[in-house]
Order: C-alpha cells, then sequence, then structure tokens
C-alpha cells in the first residue's frame, strides 16, 4: 500500500508531540462536540501549509463562480432549463425560484480526497445545512494539550473560526450589522429528531458572536402582527436546514411548503442559504463543468481548475460522453472499466447509495448501472486518496485515509471537517461509515515551512 510522504509540518509533529494519540480533556466543551461529531476522533490534527490553504481557497472560490455562473454560460440566464438540466422537477424548480428570488448562498462545505496530484474534489455540498461547522471547538480542545499548543507556537500555525465566519454570514444576510440578530436554525419535522443534536450545538456557538439562535422546524413557523414568530420568539432570519427534497415529497408537503414561502416573504424574512442554492450544490452541476458546451466556454485558467480539482464526472444516461478527449458510447464505457468509476446517486448524502467498481464484481456492477439508470445518478472517475500515517495505541503509526470537510464562507476557506478511516476499510469515508472525526491547522501567513 502506498502512503502520502508526510509534510515537513506532519513529519515535525510526528516526531514530538505525535508519538503518541492525542487525548481530549474532559470538559463541556468536549460533551458540545461529542453531541454534534459523536465520539470518534482522529489520533491527531492534520496540517496545512500557507501555500496549500491559499490554492485550496482559490481553488474552491473559482469552482464556486463556475457552477454560480452556468446559467448564464450554458442556458441564456434562464434558471429555469438550468434547474432542468440538473434534475430538478418542475414542482421543484417553482419553489426554488419563487420570487422574490435570492442570490445563491455562499456557504458550502467540499468534500475532497488528496491523491498524489493534490486536492481532488468529490462534491460540492453548497447548501446552510451541512455538517461539522462545530469543527473549530475541536481545535480548541486540542490545544489543550500543552505539547501540541506549544508545537502550534513555534510552527507558526492558527485555524479559521468557522462559527465566527458563520454569524458574520447571518448578519449580513439578516441586514442585522451590530444588533443581536434572532436566527430560527429550522428543518421539517420529519428531519428534525435526528439534526436537533447538531442545531443545538450551532446554537450554543452562534451565542459567542451575538447570534440569538435557536432549532425548530418548519411546523413550529407563525405570524403575529406582520412578524415571523416560532414558540413566541420573532425570528430575523431562517437558517435552513429543510432541503427542497423533503419540501415536494407530496403533494400535502409541497402545498405546505408554499405557504410556508409565503409567510417568510410576507414577514421579509430572508433565508440562508436560499432554496435556489440547491440547484448549483448538485452533482449534475459538477457533472456539467465537464461536458464539452461548458468545456467550450473555459478560458485555459478555469480548464485547468476543472480538470486538475474535478475527477470526470458525466451524468449517467445513454449516449455518448467524451472520454479522455474521444467520444465514446458512455454505457459501455462504464461496463468495461468497473474499477475506475463510481457511481453516486445526484442528490444523495453522506455516501448513501455510492458503488464503488472496484469493490463489487461484474454482475454486480452490471446490475448497479441498471438501477441508477431509473434515477438521477453520476458517474465519476474514482479518486484512490493516499493513506496518511497516524500514530496508533501501541506507539507505531498507522494509515489512515482523510476525507476533508473543507468549508467556504463568502469568499474565505473556513476551516475543515476531517473524517477519517482505518486504510483497509476506507471504501467510502463518512459518518455513516464509522468515520472519526479530526480537525486542522494551518500555517499563518509568513510562518516558517
Amino acid at each position: 500500500m502506498t502512503t502520502a510522504p508526510p509534510t515537513t509540518l506532519t513529519t515535525r509533529y510526528l516526531a514530538g508531540p505525535g508519538r503518541r494519540p492525542l487525548a481530549l480533556r474532559e470538559s463541556d466543551r468536549l460533551d458540545l462536540v461529542r453531541r454534534a461529531l459523536e465520539d470518534r476522533f482522529l489520533s491527531r490534527p492534520v496540517f496545512l501549509t500557507e501555500g496549500e490553504a491559499g490554492r485550496l481557497e482559490r481553488d474552491l472560490n473559482g469552482v464556486t463562480d463556475l457552477l454560480f455562473g452556468l446559467p448564464e454560460r450554458l442556458f441564456d440566464g434562464d434558471p429555469y432549463a438550468f434547474a432542468a438540466a440538473v434534475g430538478l422537477r418542475p414542482e421543484q424548480a417553482r419553489l426554488a425560484l419563487r420570487p422574490p428570488v435570492a442570490a445563491p448562498g455562499r456557504i458550502g462545505r467540499a468534500d475532497l480526497y488528496r491523491d498524489q496530484v493534490g486536492f481532488r474534489l468529490l462534491e460540492f455540498n453548497i447548501s446552510s445545512a451541512l455538517g461539522g461547522l462545530q469543527i473549530t471547538e475541536l481545535n480548541r480542545l486540542a490545544l489543550a494539550d500543552p505539547e501540541l499548543a506549544a508545537f502550534v507556537a513555534a510552527e507558526g500555525l492558527g485555524f479559521p473560526d468557522t462559527v465566527a465566519m458563520l454569524a458574520g454570514q447571518i448578519r449580513e444576510a439578516a441586514g442585522r450589522a451590530g444588533e443581536t440578530c434572532r436566527v430560527a436554525l429550522m428543518d421539517c419535522p420529519s428531519g428534525y429528531r435526528a439534526t436537533e443534536p447538531e442545531i443545538t450545538a450551532l446554537a450554543g456557538l452562534l451565542a459567542h458572536h451575538g447570534v440569538e439562535a435557536f432549532g425548530c422546524h418548519t411546523g413550529q413557523a407563525r405570524e403575529s402582527g406582520g412578524r415571523l414568530m416560532v414558540d413566541g420568539r420573532q425570528v430575523d432570519l431562517v437558517y435552513r436546514y429543510f432541503t427542497l427534497g423533503e419540501l415536494t415529497a407530496d403533494a400535502a408537503a409541497l402545498r405546505e411548503a408554499e405557504a410556508l414561502l409565503d409567510l417568510f416573504a410576507r414577514c421579509d424574512v430572508p433565508v440562508l442559504s436560499p432554496l435556489r442554492t440547491s440547484m448549483h450544490g448538485n452533482k449534475r452541476a459538477l457533472a456539467l463543468l465537464w461536458e464539452d458546451r461548458c468545456q467550450e466556454t473555459l478560458d485555459a485558467g478555469e480548464r485547468d481548475l476543472v480538470g486538475r480539482l474535478l475527477p470526470w464526472t458525466h451524468e449517467l444516461r445513454p449516449g455518448t460522453a467524451r472520454v479522455a478527449g474521444e467520444p465514446t458510447d458512455l454505457l459501455a464505457y462504464c461496463r468495461h472499466h468497473r474499477d475506475r468509476l463510481v457511481i453516486k446517486p445526484a442528490h444523495g448524502l453522506g455516501g448513501s447509495g455510492t458503488v464503488l467498481g472496484r469493490s463489487v464484481g461484474d454482475a454486480q456492477w452490471a446490475a448497479s448501472l441498471e438501477r441508477a439508470l431509473a434515477t438521477p445518478h453520476i458517474v465519476q472517475e474514482l479518486v484512490t486518496p493516499l493513506p496518511e500515517p497516524f500514530p496508533g495505541e501501541e506507539g507505531a503509526d498507522e494509515p489512515w485515509v482523510l476525507n476533508w470537510g473543507a468549508f467556504l464562507i463568502g469568499r474565505s476557506y473556513a476551516g475543515a471537517f476531517l473524517r477519517g478511516l482505518p486504510a483497509g476499510r476506507a471504501d467510502v469515508v463518512s459518518y455513516a461509515a464509522g468515520a472519526h472525526a479530526g480537525c486542522a491547522f494551518q500555517q499563518r501567513m509568513g510562518a516558517p515551512s
């Protein structure tokens, strides 16, 4: 098994405080992190040089700009045509583009693997309904270890405060700069029980930044005197955890969603991030970047960005696709190159429904392809991440595979939510697969590398 050579920072850490697994002290802060991230943590932090962090920020901004610009590039500015192209049903497009139509929100988490080339973008969750926003609390907990704290100080390391940056975006969207901002962290009734620990943890952290946040579900929203209220509390902004799929699950849900959006509009309460954002954070939107009609609109720098950062990705459907520069029958290519491809639901989360060709036999792969043709799916070049060394309980380093969840808030890289699994069982690195959580430190400008 090939293992990534440690960066100079990681080498120095593993030779010093990283000789042993990092131990986290019991505290109220640790309890909060456990509620949001469960009780599985990597045995060390990971590290980014100043150059790596800067390039990651530029790359994520570049891809976001491309995704937000797709309606103009490919559909003459028609958002309904774009919605159809990424698989939204007509009623979903009508809901997402219901007036007043706000600009898509620039909040997201890019899920990346690191291979021999560098970071590779698996998917981009451009949405407010994100897991792992509490990750900087893990940075703070880790710094209670005096050896790590000394290493961080000596190397000029730090970390972005993800929640502070999010609070700034919330205040800007609500128009409440310098004032208390009352925010409903709102999910659908059916999903609220599962997201409540995540929501409660985020509400507690936002309170440190002057944002009065509380969890609730859509069924609790009411109007009183022209104001949006939830259980007697006025709301200045709705922070959205509910999804377009949940709002359009059936005819009854759609009617309730239309009434809910009417309520928000009457009370002049913005939603962060707006529903239309889900059109751009869709895996089929990423696939459009690889289509010939989009490639022809890219300048040299944009084409380099897509080719370097985004693995070859295509909507799974009968027809021709360009593979390695040549027109190819897509389904025939998929059938004959199982070991280098992965199938993903276009709207799936947490790795659910993902099938890696190298992990199944020919018959199962053929059956998976057939099933995937019935609903929106994409096929993507398989990225094989290089394992990284992590200190084990017995003192020896062990290879682990990491999924980097890099946050973009506004135009700034806002930290990373790491998920990792031992290399021997890392087909899909996700919480659903039992991954451990970790945090990242990065060099401050001008620090030695």
